[in-house]
């Protein structure tokens, strides 16, 4: 089973893993169709079609998690310019904060 699994990630050009959080994602969605042809892509339309679909689901984890660095980088840039801290920086003289 591994193997075949290996052999159509490697057709996909994905890796193991994405495959079968890809196969998960579809069952829980109900477009995981039992028929072997159907889910292993046997004709050139479905290689395709599921190639395509396993970019879909990498390209989707990669900007969800960019998405979530964003609003990291975000959050502490609101803390930095917080009235407080910038307050706090030039009472006491520590950091360098709007200074050369």
């Amino acid at each position: 089973m591994y193997r075949e699994l290996k052999r159509t990630a490697s057709d996909m050009g994905i890796q193991v893993t994405d495959l079968i959080k890809m196969f998960i994602r579809m069952g829980l969605n109900g477009d995981l169709v039992s028929s072997r042809s159907t889910v292993v892509g046997e004709s050139k339309a479905g290689k395709e079609v599921e190639y395509l679909k396993g970019k879909v689901f990498i390209m989707e984890n990669m900007l969800r998690f960019m998405q979530e660095k964003i609003e990291e980088l975000e959050r502490r840039i609101e803390e930095l310019e917080s009235p407080d801290i910038v307050f706090n920086t030039r009472k006491f003289g520590s950091g360098r904060i709007n200074k050369p």
